[in-house]
């Protein structure tokens, strides 16, 4: 084998797809980055309006009940670390570990989502009561909508899952996945805070 040979061999094995940045895992972090901006722009807008009214809720809002919210937070969290135990299961190559992980974590989400909207049912305000109703609406809403698209991203890793996508070399996808419900947990934890218990 000649000297360019060895050369040429020697960077065919540096640039093989395990070194590679993965395309997909670098997007999904963008996209995240891109949502944090929603995001912040949504808290920044319920702080503008809240700066502008004289009392903040107004004084005829039903009290707001941290029952169903508080419930929900310890249902997103236990389903962030059956995801993150889904994750570093398949990063183990235990493909059985990914499946029941993300399925509990995906049935969690679905929980979630019912228990907001029991909770959104029964609120006593409508988005057009007032511009705390708007802001309140607004927040939850778009949150509500995320983590449904959350669930949706889940169930389609369960379903490649089930049919043997994944491997411990073969797992960005699964990898976005829990990256991008990491972060609704967080943002939900700052909606929390922001919407039941700052004063």
């Amino acid at each position: 084998m000649s000297a360019w040979t060895k050369v040429g061999a020697a960077r065919s094995a540096d640039a093989s797809p395990a070194r590679r940045p993965n395309v997909g895992l670098i997007g999904a972090v963008f996209f995240i980055v891109s949502e944090s901006m929603f995001f912040l722009g949504l808290f920044l807008a319920y702080f503008y309006l809240r700066a502008l009214s004289k009392t903040w809720p107004p004084p005829d809002t039903p009290p707001l009940s941290t029952v169903l919210p508080t419930l929900n937070t310890g249902v997103l969290l236990i389903s962030t670390l059956f995801m993150a135990w889904a994750e570093r299961g398949i990063a183990r190559g235990d493909a059985r570990r990914l499946q029941i992980g993300t399925g509990v974590a995906a049935v969690l989400g679905l929980i979630f989502l019912t228990i907001q909207a029991f909770e959104i049912a029964d609120l006593g305000f409508a988005p057009h009561s007032s511009a705390y109703g708007s802001a309140f609406f607004f927040l939850m809403g778009f949150h509500v909508v995320r983590v449904f698209g959350g669930v949706v991203f889940m169930v389609i890793i369960l379903a490649r899952a089930l049919i043997g996508q994944f491997s411990a070399r073969r797992r960005a996808a699964v990898q976005a996945c829990a990256l991008y419900w990491y972060f609704l947990a967080g943002v939900w934890l700052v909606v929390f805070w922001v919407l039941y218990w700052l004063k």
